[in-house]
């Protein structure tokens, strides 16, 4: 299913902000209920507010007819944040209270989020950015509904443990980011200027040798969407509304083009055949591929931190950056994600410690 991910209708974060924009905003939401998207993911910190209060103004008058998830910051006081929301929303209720982050006494903040659903202000609780070892000890205290993670065709973390969590315990999952931030448009044909306050530009796949293989990915796409008669964001959607498991995919957009883009990407249509979905991820488990190391590199790792060594010891030919940060995180320590093994690995590769033909 399609959902709407209301981040960039906050009107911060994603490009220059237009205090003007406002009316289009409201449009693009009141165009995307029309055209019959029923969930709508907000939280706090989208536009400082600006997000909540536009869904509010937008489906007031459908309130019973759509399904509004926000969420709860790590360090917020959650009666606090939640009520605020509420008013913002012009409601009394959210189908769905997240906690945004699982930082310090993340429990504790979960158990106030069951207690404020028992209280009628939230009629389910979620988990976003969790691990699955997080995500399951969640489970023993509280009866959460969903989780919500980063997921698209580049960034698979989720696959190693969190979905299979999520489909063993019967949870609906919510997938953001299924446009990798705007990457999977096709638009960006050399690592793109953001202006100031763009949060993109602290993204690493948006420089770089990360871009360069995204980049690569995307250029061997291209055919296979025009063949399927689609757009290239049309294949990344389609793709993962395909992924076993997935329940929602929250696709932002700022304006009623966008959302008319995704819409025709991710809304209808048939689904890729199963040939067409092996056919993209055996393009970029190739891309993706991890180099081995130098003999000079194993050797120099014996002094290098036990992540490092980890990360090292690992790249063996049979191991993907998700598959080595779960295994890391399988610990219990501090977490690891792939994208940190990424950048690990790009670092040997600038000082010559992989093997070029790897």
């Amino acid at each position: 299913m399609l959902g709407f991910g209301a981040w960039a209708i906050g009107g911060a974060g994603w490009g220059a902000s237009d205090a003007g924009d406002e009316a289009e905003r409201l449009a693009t939401i009141q165009l995307a209920h029309e055209r019959g998207i029923t969930i709508f993911d907000t939280a706090p910190t989208y536009g400082n507010g600006a997000s909540e209060r536009l869904l509010g103004r937008a489906l007031k008058a459908h309130r019973d007819q759509v399904v509004i998830a926000t969420k709860v910051g790590p360090r917020d006081e959650p009666r606090r944040s939640l009520e605020d929301s509420l008013r913002r929303l012009d409601s009394e209720y959210v189908d769905l209270v997240q906690l945004h982050e699982t930082l310090d006494r993340w429990e504790w903040q979960l158990e106030r989020l069951y207690t404020l659903r028992e209280e009628g202000k939230a009629r389910a609780v979620g988990l976003c950015n969790a691990t699955h070892l997080q995500l399951a000890r969640a489970l023993e205290i509280a009866p959460v509904a969903s989780y919500q993670a980063a997921y698209n065709l580049f960034d698979r973390d989720v696959e190693e443990r969190e979905l299979p969590l999520v489909r063993s315990r019967g949870l609906a999952f919510l997938a953001y980011r299924p446009l990798a931030a705007g990457l999977l448009t096709g638009k960006h044909a050399s690592p793109p200027e953001f202006p100031p306050g763009d949060h993109r530009a602290g993204i690493y796949w948006f420089k770089g040798r990360e871009f360069e293989r995204r980049r690569a990915v995307i250029e061997r796409l291209r055919p296979l969407a025009r063949q399927a008669g689609v757009s290239l964001s049309g294949l990344a959607l389609r793709w993962l509304l395909a992924r076993d498991g997935v329940t929602v995919v929250l696709a932002g957009a700022r304006n009623r083009r966008q959302l008319e883009e995704n819409l025709a990407g991710g809304a209808g249509g048939p689904p890729l055949t199963r040939d067409l979905v092996e056919t993209i991820n055996g393009i970029t488990r190739a891309v993706f591929r991890l180099p081995r190391p130098t003999a000079q590199a194993a050797q120099q790792a014996r002094a290098w931190g036990t992540r490092e060594r980890f990360i090292v010891e690992r790249l063996d030919g049979s191991h993907t950056p998700e598959s080595i940060a779960a295994e890391w995180t399988d610990r219990g320590e501090q977490p690891m994600v792939a994208a940190q093994v990424k950048v690990f690995v790009d670092g040997m590769v600038e000082h010559g410690l992989v093997d070029a033909e790897s």
